[in-house]
């Protein structure tokens, strides 16, 4: 009998980031790539390189009001491709 440490009545979770970016296809996904750019958009596709095909991509940033407050902004930018070696994490879609 194989023994692992995970309680009994919890199911199993993969750690594998293929498998968790294929449960994501056609979900909303969030990614941060270099230089703190955020984008969230809809998976379509990937590859074992992580090079990310999105559709309804929007990026998110943040912008000084005349307040001093920051405000979220977002640009619509459609289909997009993200290059795999510029990312630095991924919200996996629900």
């Amino acid at each position: 009998m194989q023994r692992t440490n995970q309680p009994r009545n919890q199911p199993r979770t993969s750690h594998n980031p293929i498998e968790q970016l294929s449960k994501s296809l056609n979900k909303m996904i969030l990614i941060k790539i270099k230089k703190n750019r955020l984008f969230r958009g809809l998976l379509k596709s990937f590859d074992q390189h992580l090079n990310l095909f999105l559709q309804e991509c929007v990026q998110i940033y943040e912008i000084e009001n005349e307040k001093g407050e920051l405000i979220e902004k977002t640009e619509e930018l459609g289909e997009i491709i993200i290059r795999g070696d510029n990312v630095v994490f991924l919200e996996f879609g629900q």
